[in-house]
């Protein structure tokens, strides 16, 4: 019997040891180009029997421990092994010997994940290993996109390695974490809601539909920016497969240790149990944007006025570019040291691919402003299903779409004038608070300062509190400015200064100058921009123009003011702008209905801002849908807040939503047109 054992031992050893060693000196050791038999005898061998000696001596504590093991855990090693193996080695393949190769990858990699199956067997008994496992394949599509994206700024195997088994671990780990909590919300909480799943369903299709509109332009996008190149394939993998069985001593460490349980005391879990699908919303469209920031934005092309007016041809300049850029407008006298530091920031991972980084960013920034819609709406009806209808709906306007991955200063705009609000909801009067995020706010547009002490007044701020707060920010904003002049000499002109200032008034036709037959005119353009283009996307104009060199260029409007054409809405899209007008109409009425309600100051301070954008833009601005972020909000936030007593009603919330998809099929025609007008100069 010891003989037999003894043979057996000896013969598994030999038989695994050569397996790996013929089979690697074939495949990656150049075996044929050894001429001399002994030359491949020692290539061969030598491994073989170093490799075979181990793996004797280790042979009886080894299969021990292996037998103590449960089958089915090391059965789907053995099976996520095989499925790496296969797709790293026999995808390749030019011969049988590739057979025997993939069985020696599959056998490496299988005794890689083995220190994970005793953790598993014990983290079986109190936590399901299926939520585990599909976090894990949540994680590895994520790790994909992410490496794909980046794969301009990862050098050599090793990054490759460690970044794919880092964000793996972690991705796995938070992802058994949220599928768990999504299947307990599916027994009592937010997903028991039918309509609360459709509309989580929807949101991945809708980052899968604007994908699928971009590819449909290969010279502005292709699906190669998120995807892995051939060559990492294996390497991702094989380190991802690896990494997804460590993560499970990471998970029972977490738990074992009592890391979880004290995280859960913490503000910031409650904070982000209580979010959780504004932070799912503000995921989804943070990949819708950025897909489309990846699209806009090609780092060899500008697109200076060419959409809307919008400067996104500079802006990527100013953010991005290592070295900096002029900003020289004087209504943005804080960008270089808020926005700029935030995108550069980010630049720090993406090495020398430095126009990524405010692809990134100005996703990012899109994504939080959905996650605070959310905050507002659900803070404001106290209703999940209602509050996540209006934030989908809020990364679904057209404005939010488009300047939401468009390289330009308005996200940021948008992003901190919610925030604003959000502070104005929450009765926040510490100057401690509100100065910083006055001045973040008049940072980016000076303008828009007045919106947040509109929101102010309004909540009963106090009279001269209010103009003490205006003094204060402005002298801070002075003081900052000309840090930042000194800080970046030549880049940042001054508010301050009649000269420089003056540039805007290019922009500018005071309605006191102005006859009244053009008053009226631009009170209709005003009104139809502030108060259906931002959300509806119109069918948009498109005038050749010969910007570009002499070339004949695509130049869009909704407004070209030489021939007086307007943009409208033509064929199905009349439905949701029928809807919308009603749900504009229906708002006001309950408005006014509940004039006396605790929410009339938010109410009044939302309506006073969008007043001041309808008086501002009366003087100033030639395209206006260019400002529609810093008001689009406002609507929005001001129909959630005055019919938050239907937030209750079944049918309501249905009725929304299919406006909800009505309004995603427009406007996801609406970027469709204007990649399509966009992409033949972007091959040239």
């Amino acid at each position: 019997m010891k003989l037999f054992h003894y043979l057996f031992r000896m013969g598994f050893s030999l038989s695994i040891a050569f397996a790996i060693s013929f089979s690697a000196a074939v495949i990656y050791f150049d075996y044929n180009e050894y001429t001399r038999s002994m030359d491949r005898i020692s290539l061969v061998v030598v491994p073989t029997l170093a490799i075979a000696f181990l793996l004797f001596e280790i042979f009886p504590v080894f299969w021990a421990w292996f037998m103590r093991r449960q089958f089915d855990i090391l059965f789907t090693f053995g099976l996520f092994s095989l499925f790496a193996a296969i797709e790293t080695v026999l995808s390749v393949g030019t011969s049988r010997i590739y057979y025997l190769g993939t069985f020696a990858f599959a056998l490496a990699l299988f005794t890689l994940m083995l220190p994970a199956a005793q953790p598993m067997e014990r983290l079986r008994l109190s936590h399901s290993l299926w939520h585990y496992l599909i976090g894990f394949l949540l994680s590895l599509i994520f790790t994909y996109g992410a490496m794909g994206f980046l794969s301009g700024t990862l050098d050599g195997r090793f990054h490759i390695i460690v970044f794919s088994m880092t964000l793996t671990i972690l991705g796995s780990v938070a992802g058994y974490y949220l599928v768990r909590r999504a299947a307990r919300s599916l027994k009592d909480g937010f997903l028991t809601n039918g309509l609360n799943i459709f509309l989580a369903f929807i949101l991945p299709l809708f980052v899968a539909g604007i994908f699928y509109i971009s590819t449909q332009f290969p010279t502005m996008f292709t699906p190669w920016y998120f995807q892995i190149p051939v060559e990492w394939l294996d390497l991702y993998l094989s380190s991802a497969i690896i990494a997804g069985a460590w993560g499970i001593l990471l998970l029972e460490q977490i738990e074992t240790r009592g890391i979880y349980q004290s995280f859960r005391k913490t503000r910031a879990f409650s904070f982000i149990k209580e979010n959780l699908p504004g932070f799912y919303a503000g995921a989804m469209f943070f990949l819708a944007n950025l897909v489309l920031a990846r699209t806009f934005n090609h780092p060899t092309f500008s697109l200076n006025s060419i959409v809307f007016e919008a400067d996104a041809g500079p802006w990527f300049a100013i953010l991005g570019y290592p070295e900096g850029f002029n900003v020289n407008r004087a209504v943005h006298p804080l960008v270089l040291i808020t926005a700029r530091p935030f995108v550069r920031l980010i630049g720090l991972f993406v090495g020398e691919k430095w126009f990524l980084a405010p692809m990134i960013a100005i996703a990012a920034v899109s994504g939080s402003a959905v996650l605070m819609g959310w905050i507002f709406v659900k803070r404001a009806a106290q209703k999940d299903t209602y509050a996540f209808i209006f934030a989908i709906l809020l990364g679904t306007t057209a404005s939010h779409l488009l300047f939401g991955s468009l390289t330009e200063s308005y996200v940021f705009g948008m992003a901190s004038l919610i925030f604003f609000f959000l502070l104005i909801q929450a009765d926040e009067r510490r100057f401690s608070v509100l100065v910083p995020a006055g001045l973040l706010v008049f940072g980016v547009t000076i303008t828009n300062i007045a919106q947040s002490m509109i929101g102010l007044f309004f909540k009963k701020f106090g009279f001269r509190r209010l103009v003490y707060y205006g003094v204060v920010v402005l002298a801070a904003g002075i003081a900052l400015t000309t840090f930042v002049s000194m800080l970046f000499p030549g880049n940042q002109s001054f508010f301050f200064v009649p000269e420089d200032i003056s540039f805007e008034a290019r922009f500018t036709q005071p309605v006191y100058a102005s006859p009244t037959e053009w008053l009226a005119n631009r009170a209709k353009i005003v009104g139809r921009t502030i108060f259906l283009y931002g959300v509806l996307a119109p069918e948009p104009i498109e005038v050749f123009t010969g910007k570009q060199a002499g070339n004949p260029m695509i130049n869009f409007k909704t407004y070209h003011y030489k021939d007086d054409l307007v943009a409208w809405y033509h064929g199905m899209a009349n439905i949701p702008l029928g809807l919308w007008l009603l749900l504009l109409a229906v708002s006001v009425i309950f408005f006014l209905k509940n004039i006396r309600s605790q929410d009339t100051p938010l109410l009044l301070g939302l309506s006073g801002s969008i007043a001041f954008n309808f008086f501002l833009h009366m003087n100033y601005g030639t395209e206006l849908f260019l400002y529609t972020p810093y008001w689009t909000f406002l609507i929005i936030f001001f129909i959630a807040v005055s019919l938050k007593e239907l937030a209750e009603r079944a049918w309501f919330n249905i009725t929304l939503t299919v406006f909800l998809l009505m309004v995603m099929a427009n406007n996801a025609r609406f970027i469709f047109i204007i990649l399509r007008a966009l992409a033949p100069y972007f091959g040239n």
